[in-house]
């Protein structure tokens, strides 16, 4: 699977810092413990250039998808991946991977977050995703780390860097932040 191309990282850049585009939050007062890492999800975090699916692969259904009303911005946790595109391409891991740091101070968030996947590095946007049993990959921009790109441009370019990354039919979620 090729990576992300200069043109890709024209219209998606700049690379930012996590909680760049987020007006409340800043990398000093909102990054957590377990939330700087990535040590211990190497194995876990699926780089998109291998031209596969990650593992595990989990499939929402299409009651899943209606149920818990993913096409209006709700949300299924118990598949739903984390992605970030960083310099190279995209990554991603299964929501629910454990990560014991984050839950010793968060016990209800003892998974990972976004700056897991980038060991709080910069990238260029980061959301939510569900593969869906219907062929549809379905994302949004809902990362307060990653998310919130300035311009419907660079959502569209998204897609294009993803299907260039031979992911197909994405669909793009109503965004909880707006």
């Amino acid at each position: 699977m090729p990576a992300i191309t200069e043109e890709h990282k024209e219209i998606l850049g700049p690379l930012i810092p996590p909680f760049f585009r987020s007006p409340e939050k800043t990398l000093e007062t909102h990054l957590r413990i377990g939330e700087d890492h990535n040590d211990e999800f190497q194995e876990f975090i699926h780089d998109g250039i291998d031209n596969s699916y990650p593992t595990p692969f989990l499939q929402l259904t299409i009651q899943e998808r209606d149920e818990n009303r993913i096409l209006e911005g709700g949300k299924f946790l118990d598949k739903c991946y984390l992605w970030v595109i960083d310099e190279v391409s995209i990554k991603i891991i299964l929501e629910l991977t454990p990560n014991t740091k984050r839950g010793e101070e968060q016990p209800n968030k003892a998974y990972v977050c976004h700056t897991n996947i980038t060991g709080c590095r910069e990238a260029f946007i980061g959301g939510e995703l569900y593969f869906c049993e219907d062929g549809s990959i379905y994302i949004n921009f809902s990362s307060d780390r990653y998310g919130r790109p300035e311009s419907e441009e660079k959502k569209q370019m998204v897609i294009t860097a993803m299907e260039h990354m031979r992911y197909n039919d994405i669909k793009i979620l109503k965004n909880p932040f707006e």
